[in-house]
């Protein structure tokens, strides 16, 4: 996996999109790059969690198993550039949801430590994915609501 495919997977992030180059670059210093297999669970609902996960390359499908488990909600299709692993950081609760590679996926991982620190030291960054979480949010309301 090379450097500008973790680069340019990470600039579509949202909430990182903010960032000047350094930071920017510091920030993706930062990560490790996992390959998963077709079918490979690369989070588990209600583990802990310990990482942001952004797609590099391949497919991931997030999944909630509903606590009777009879049924299972896919949530979200992500590829290149899309993240998970967001709100269990923040929160510190298990995760919400599994996650499961569907093609040959690299995903970069950036811990909990790490992340913590970034949004601390870059208000920028904090404004941003704030940002990103009110708007997920507006969208569940209006579903809710029709």
């Amino acid at each position: 996996m090379d450097h500008q495919d973790v680069s340019q997977a990470l600039r579509r992030v949202p909430f990182l999109r903010t960032l000047r180059e350094p930071d920017f670059t510091r920030i993706a210093g930062l990560t490790t790059v996992r390959h998963y297999l077709p079918g490979k669970t690369i989070v588990c609902q209600d583990d802990t969690a310990i990482s942001l996960y952004c797609v590099v390359k391949g497919t991931v499908r997030v999944e909630h198993h509903q606590s009777d488990g009879d049924r299972t909600v896919v949530l979200a299709q992500l590829g290149p550039g899309g993240f998970f692993g967001e709100m269990s950081l923040l929160d510190d609760h298990p995760r919400s949801a599994s996650a499961i590679a569907v093609t040959d996926t690299d995903c970069a991982l950036l811990t909990k430590w790490d992340f913590h620190h970034e949004l601390r030291t870059h208000p920028r960054l904090a404004l941003s994915l704030m940002r990103l979480l009110s708007e997920r949010i507006r969208e569940l309301d209006e579903k809710i609501i029709v």
